[in-house]
């Protein structure tokens, strides 16, 4: 008699499972002629299987749920953050700045405070108007008749209240929860009373390091429990103090609706403001900041990196992962030291930061993450300073050709698809710093946008903004951060139009304009080395792609001195300086004209001609795509009123984006794609 063969238990799945089963039933002598189809020994077989297939799927998902990488439920990646001592981040309320000004007869009264809770609502956003609340108390000093509250942060969501009696037999652990979900975490704040009918009362704060703590130390530790609910737990009379049996928790904290009232930017006061009802309020700052609850895929990406700062910033990455995870509002952040900076700065950090909403952030967010966010956890000996996003804004000028044969699209229609692939291409590429330009796989995207396209060619032009004074007298330096293409008659860098008065006092209407030169001749010669021992006036030659150039050197004390251009020569990109004589050492450069280049002012008369306001306006360095101007007193511009608009071409074909620097395609400005059709 053969002996039976063993159950295959790697297979898992159900109709391998039953067909096992069966096979080894049909071994066996009782079982082999037996037919299972149909029968209730079959019934009996698909139980099995069905039981041996729930079963295995239960612990591959338990063994699936065991690791970060791989949890899918958030109860089971929050218990591994846990581990890794990080608590996911809740919902940030948006945050707007205002000024309240209250007048008042009132001559008995020096100081004024305004009170924590204190409600206002915003205007209508979407359906619905938000409230807005202050957490802290505000006090002024009355100026003349009136009370006036300065850049006063007011923070999106009501307040609530929940009170908790500790029960050492009911809850050893001495943990609460939370009954609402949507609590803002930085706005929670602890009382404690060791007996509820006790007037005085002692404020516990949040810890997140225990370095700071010992058995008498006053604090609270926050963690995310089940249902979206947080929780908070007391200490162990070793880390911090432990709540006596029949303590009472008083617990008040922000409800929030999250980034629903980010852009609110018009407020009134629900009610008075401790008494007065003549209220006028000014806004300083739209709402911005507010974030939604942290999601799982964050909380997996996000934890290990916060457990490898050690709740502390060293390196560059340490401030970019702890402050995004502090200041859930942002996109993107970029962070360098003091010591790439141009010129150099030692013991200094820098930080740019994108939001979520909007192009910059105020003063009062600044000045709130370096203090609140940044000076608690960095080095002492090291400063950070935060610079506003430089925005490099990307014109494409596409001609592309169709073979209108193989569309129904109408040249419209098909303007668009090429528009949405030029659009989807800077969403998915541009937009955040470290990012990359790259005209030919714009172009690829645009030539696979529709299947009428046979082929298309890109111009790409850059544009810069630099902020004006109006009537101020200033320079202005525009940073393009790539290399310029030298322009002509035709095509030139420009500005945005503004009005000044001229020498003569005349209002006019003028740009900046680039002034193109077709020769391009040694400018200059730089020394790098005077040398030494030189008797005679040594040999200048200077090499090259061009002809003609000649120099001679000036010597003192037996040292080049000086180089004088006796001829600059014409059709140069590139030249060299050999230096020849009786001494040695002598070493220089060749500045080539085709390097730097010159702005001028202009203005059109009513036949259109342009009239010259000032022949050297400013200068242009190509290489470095620097741009710098005289002084000028502007009066006012003809593009966004606070800022000038440049237009240069770019040299290179890939732009990218340093330190500060985010380069996008506007889809909001009408110059940013333009797209002509050209028919077969």
């Amino acid at each position: 008699m053969a002996t039976p063969s063993r159950l295959t238990v790697t297979d898992l799945d159900f109709d391998t499972i039953k067909t096992n089963l069966k096979t080894f039933l049909n071994q066996q002598s009782e079982f082999s002629d037996y037919n299972f189809e149909g029968s209730t020994l079959g019934v009996l077989i698909d139980l099995l299987a069905y039981n041996t297939h729930y079963n295995a799927y239960y612990l591959n998902m338990i063994a699936n749920e065991s690791f970060l990488d791989t949890a899918l439920l958030r109860d089971s990646v929050i218990s591994h953050a846990k581990l890794l001592g990080y608590t996911p981040s809740s919902k940030n309320a948006a945050i707007a700045y205002i000024n309240i000004t209250i007048e008042t007869n009132d001559s008995t009264v020096d100081t004024l405070t305004m009170p924590r809770g204190t409600k206002f609502t915003s205007e209508i956003i979407g359906d619905f108007p938000y409230n807005f609340v202050t957490v802290e108390n505000y006090t002024v000093t009355k100026s003349g008749t009136k009370y006036i509250f300065n850049n006063i942060p007011i923070y999106e969501g009501i307040f609530n209240t929940y009170s908790f009696i500790q029960d050492n037999g009911a809850n050893p652990n001495q943990i609460f929860t939370l009954p609402d979900q949507n609590v803002d975490t930085r706005t929670i704040k602890v009382t404690i009373k060791d007996n509820p009918s006790n007037s005085s009362s002692e404020v516990y704060t949040r810890s997140t390091d225990i370095l700071d703590l010992n058995s008498t130390s006053n604090a609270f530790y926050l963690q995310e429990g089940r249902d979206l609910r947080y929780q908070i737990y007391f200490g162990d009379d070793f880390i911090s103090k432990k709540l006596p049996d029949g303590a009472q928790i008083i617990v008040t904290y922000l409800v929030t609706n999250g980034s629903v009232a980010n852009r609110a930017s018009s407020f009134l006061n629900l009610t008075s403001i401790s008494g007065y009802t003549n209220v006028v309020i000014s806004t300083v700052t739209a709402a911005i900041g507010g974030s939604e609850r942290e999601s799982v895929d964050s909380i997996k990406f996000s934890a290990p990196q916060a457990y490898s700062t050690q709740n502390r910033l060293v390196t560059t990455k340490d401030y970019a992962s702890f402050i995004k995870l502090s200041y859930p509002g942002i996109q993107s952040i970029s962070v360098w030291g003091g010591e790439e900076q141009t010129p150099k700065v030692f013991n200094k950090v820098f930080i740019s930061i994108k939001m979520k909403e909007g192009f910059f952030l105020s003063e009062n967010e600044k000045t709130r993450i370096l203090n609140s966010i940044i000076k608690p956890k960095a080095i002492v000996t090291t400063d950070a300073e935060i610079l506003e996003p430089d925005y490099t804004y990307i014109l494409v000028n596409g001609r592309v050709k169709y073979d209108s044969t193989k569309t129904n699209l109408s040249s419209n229609d098909l303007k668009n698809v090429i528009r949405n692939s030029i659009i989807s291409y800077n969403n998915t590429n541009l937009e955040t710093f470290n990012s990359r330009y790259v005209q030919s796989r714009l172009q690829d995207d645009i030539d696979n946008s529709d299947p009428s396209i046979v082929g298309s060619v890109i111009e790409t032009k850059i544009k810069k903004k630099v902020p004006i004074f109006i009537n101020e007298l200033k320079t202005y330096i525009i940073d393009f951060g790539s290399e310029l293409r030298r322009g002509s008659l035709q095509d030139k860098l420009v500005s945005e139009y503004f009005d000044i008065f001229d020498f003569q006092g005349t209002r006019r209407t003028i740009r900046f304009e680039e002034i193109p030169y077709s020769s391009t001749g040694i400018e200059s010669i730089e020394i790098l080395n005077s040398g030494i021992n030189y008797r005679n006036v040594p040999t200048v030659t200077i090499t090259g792609d061009g002809t003609g150039a000649k120099a001679t050197a000036i010597l003192l004390n037996g040292r080049v001195t000086e180089i004088v251009i006796d001829n600059p020569g014409i059709n140069y990109t590139s030249a060299t300086v050999t230096i020849n004589g009786d001494g040695t050492s002598a070493s220089a450069i060749a500045i080539v004209q085709g390097k730097k280049g010159y702005l001028r002012t202009v203005y059109y008369n009513e036949n259109s001609e342009a009239k010259i306001i000032e022949e050297y306006a400013g200068t242009i360095n190509y290489e470095t795509g620097l741009i710098q101007t005289n002084e000028y007193n502007i009066l006012s511009v003809y593009g966004e009123a606070e800022s000038l608009s440049f237009v240069a071409f770019a040299k290179e074909t890939i732009i990218d984006s340093k330190r500060n620097t985010i380069v996008l395609i506007d889809s909001l400005d009408a110059e940013s794609i333009s797209i002509a059709l050209q028919p077969l």
